[in-house]
């Protein structure tokens, strides 16, 4: 496996941080943290997640030919991803960073373009491989985010989920 330069949030993944406040967890185990500057000027944001993601991740740019070239590429393969996502995308792609993220587009296009990537219950699981959590809280907190948060995650992916805990 390549090695990773850190963590790389989408708007996604940051909502559910922000939400599950386990900040401290994540920058202990997938640090470095970055957002791209597009999610953080993006007015879809609510306050105070804008403020969770300035407090926690440091802004990044696409800042090469190739970043931005990966960027146009991602708006022409997948016109469907916003510029927020495409720039987190790109900038994973080119800073070898894991992209997490739960939109299921964003997760497409790192598998079509090898991008290595993880989801938001891949780290809940993870709270209890390193005994951060146990199984019972993580279950309660995959169960918040749906019930209170609104978060959707399919009902088969769910169970999955909750036998590879076992």
């Amino acid at each position: 496996m390549r090695s990773l330069n850190g963590t790389i949030l989408d708007a996604t993944a940051i909502i559910d941080f922000r939400w599950l406040n386990e900040w401290e967890w994540l920058q202990q185990h997938y640090s470095p943290l970055f957002i791209a500057q597009e999610v953080l000027d993006s007015d879809r944001l609510e306050v105070l997640t804008r403020e969770a993601a300035r407090r926690y991740l440091a802004p990044l740019t696409l800042d090469t030919e190739e970043m931005f070239a990966s960027f146009v590429e991602f708006g022409r393969k997948a016109p469907l991803l916003s510029i927020a996502d495409r720039s987190t995308i790109a900038i994973a792609r080119h800073r070898l960073l894991l992209c997490a993220s739960d939109d299921g587009l964003v997760v497409e296009t790192c598998k079509i373009y090898d991008i290595a990537y993880t989801r938001t219950l891949r780290l809940l699981s993870q709270m209890v491989a390193t005994q951060h959590k146990t199984v019972a809280q993580v279950i309660t907190m995959a169960d918040g985010l749906i019930k209170e948060r609104g978060k959707h995650i399919a009902p088969v992916i769910l169970a999955d989920w909750r036998k590879s805990l076992q």
